[in-house]
């Protein structure tokens, strides 16, 4: 499966789609987006803050002809009136003219410059309705597929509703997420060591032996450190932060959309969802095994640190260090150094 990068600062020009107000039937985008916001709720254990209002972000999600968004009034953010709202318990769903003429979108954005932005000073989920979706990503055979996408963005913003978090992002990385990913592609022992490295941590989430942990990470930490300094030799550059901070960003979101993978055996079926939407499928996902997904955990199929990173955060909850709660309000905070502090004689 292909999976899109995540963008910290987007820009986007605004177009003002002519649309007869009433050639569509909205019945279900509102359903899927309403549907969105229920399954966030089936994390609330997984990860107990992400549930948190004050963390929350806002969504735009995208039809061909509007623009639906989710939270703050656009009243106040776009300073324009809706075309319609939709209100369902807490939740209020504003209807506006198309934002854009992307194609296709699925990342979450932030805006620190443009006061004009609807991200600015506050991350925006911006994601495509399923059949847009479905045109550009492989594999998405059913709307649950399709949301598990979403939550993994929805997860960015609650990263970015973390000042600590957002103000290191932009202060301080500089290698981007295609950037860290070539030397991947172009170096070959950089390749090698991280999947010997990712096959180390996956050994560590398998042993039964806090011995053979401890001694599986030695060799995992000597490997990475080789790594490491052989890239600093090679690029006079310090990668070591860089990485961390992705695998940390990365693997959060890909963990969030794990749980909620294993979430669907429990989550009960969405019968209004059932009768309007032919992609909504009730089985579907109900016998979900990580094994049939390798893309979460193989670090040679997506972008590596996706994968380092979520296998990391795997071990530290088989290890049960408690780290969820302040883990994006201290950059110091990653999954490796957390493992290095336990697992380190």
């Amino acid at each position: 499966m292909k999976r899109t990068s995540t963008g910290i600062l987007i820009f986007c020009c605004l177009f003002i789609f002519p649309l007869n107000l009433h050639a569509q039937n909205h019945k279900l985008d509102i359903k899927r987006i309403q549907y969105l916001h229920t399954l966030k709720q089936h994390l609330n254990t997984s990860w107990p803050t992400f549930g948190s209002s004050k963390y929350t972000a806002d969504i735009a999600y995208f039809t061909p002809t509007e623009t639906f968004i989710t939270g703050r009034p656009i009243s106040k953010t776009l300073k324009r009136q809706p075309l319609a709202t939709y209100k369902k318990g807490n939740l209020s769903i504003e209807k506006t003219e198309r934002l854009d003429t992307t194609s296709f979108h699925m990342l979450t954005a932030y805006e620190n410059d443009d006061r004009s932005k609807l991200w600015y000073h506050y991350p925006v989920i911006l994601c495509s309705d399923y059949d847009t979706t479905s045109k550009h990503i492989d594999d998405i055979p059913d709307t649950q597929t399709w949301a598990t996408i979403i939550l993994h963005e929805y997860f960015h913003g609650f990263q970015f509703r973390h000042p600590e978090f957002i103000r290191f992002a932009n202060d301080s990385i500089t290698v981007s997420i295609t950037k860290l990913q070539s030397y991947y592609e172009h170096y070959s022992w950089f390749s090698d060591s991280i999947e010997r490295e990712n096959e180390i941590l996956l050994a560590c989430i398998d042993s039964r032996s806090i011995k053979k942990t401890k001694a599986l990470f030695k060799e995992y930490k000597a490997k990475r450190s080789q790594r490491l300094l052989k890239f600093y030799q090679t690029e006079k550059f310090d990668l070591a932060s860089q990485e961390e901070f992705m695998e940390k960003m990365e693997g959060s979101a890909r963990y969030i959309e794990y749980q909620l993978y294993l979430a669907f055996k429990n989550i009960p079926i969405n019968k209004e969802l059932m009768k309007i939407d032919k992609y909504y499928n009730p089985s579907a996902l109900k016998s979900f095994k990580l094994e049939d997904k390798p893309w979460m955990y193989k670090s040679n199929s997506i972008r590596y640190f996706y994968s380092t990173g979520f296998n990391m955060l795997r071990l530290l909850d088989k290890l049960e260090i408690d780290y969820k709660e302040h883990f994006f309000d201290d950059n110091n905070m990653t999954p490796y150094q957390l493992l290095n502090q336990k697992l380190s004689d």
